[in-house]
């Protein structure tokens, strides 16, 4: 039998609903053979995952989703391999936490001025890790009344273009590809049809991207033109879900071939 993999996976530690324990029992029973938790902008999970896949005999990469930014817009860098206890890393992902506070207390004074009155405590409430995001908001918003689901909350206030949307203050793109280097792991560009910054590939490259996320829930139309440019590049075709919870994306549908973990893993210094 063949051996899945998912390389995009969140928990409750960013923006995800599962705990990791409760994300691991799910891999497991999508057979999955191999995944990694990518969460934003921490390691939170991996206090306990390690352990836990083990029991389940799930290989786990440690993995992280940074949010980095280039000329005011997200770009998403995935990490994978990473040591986890690097001491720069660690301090760098702090600062990234405070920004990311920074961004939230933004988009509520949006809202705030078009009569919608969310405090950042609330929001704060939705946030059992330390990567708050607009994710938190949306669910503060559909608590109070606001909006009815995440979609409303993201197409009329919160996604890129709408009102309350406020810009990523996160660390530069290159930054990021850094850290990750600097700590022994690899660089992947996420879910790049999604992030829509095609011109931005060549530079990535050049600052030490190993891969890109051909292979997404969030790139289904250009599979085949992200797949030429990796070749271009001599890139690594990843891949994940990019779960966060049930009913959105499909845990373990894509079945991804093993063969990417050894692609990547070649790759290691």
């Amino acid at each position: 039998m063949d051996k899945n993999i998912d390389l995009h996976l969140h928990t409750l530690h960013s923006d995800g609903e599962l705990t990791a324990e409760a994300l691991l029992k799910l891999a497991a029973s999508k057979n999955l053979s191999c995944v990694s938790i990518t969460d934003h902008d921490t390691f939170a999970a991996y206090a306990t995952a390690p352990q836990i896949a083990e029991s389940m005999g799930v290989e786990l990469i440690p993995g992280i989703e940074i949010s980095s930014m280039d000329k005011g817009r997200d770009v998403h860098i995935l990490g994978y391999f990473c040591d986890i206890q690097n001491k720069e890393f660690s301090a760098a992902l702090d600062i990234q936490h405070e920004r990311r506070k920074d961004r939230i207390r933004a988009s509520l004074e949006k809202l705030r001025n078009l009569g919608i009155n969310i405090e950042y405590k609330l929001v704060e409430q939705f946030c059992t890790g330390v990567s708050i995001g607009r994710p938190h908001i949306a669910v503060a918003m559909i608590a109070t009344g606001y909006v009815s689901s995440f979609s409303e909350a993201f197409d009329r206030y919160l996604g890129e273009g709408a009102p309350a949307y406020s810009p990523p203050i996160g660390m530069v793109s290159e930054e990021a590809i850094s850290l990750i280097k600097k700590s022994g792991g690899l660089a992947v560009m996420a879910h790049p049809e999604y992030t829509n910054a095609d011109d931005l590939i060549p530079k990535l490259v050049e600052w030490g991207i190993e891969g890109i996320e051909v292979y997404n829930y969030k790139t289904t139309k250009n599979v085949k033109k992200y797949k030429k440019i990796a070749q271009k590049y001599g890139l690594v075709e990843t891949g994940g879900s990019d779960f966060h919870y049930e009913g959105i994306t499909l845990l373990g549908e894509q079945h991804l071939p093993y063969s990417i973990v050894e692609e990547l893993r070649a790759r290691l210094s």
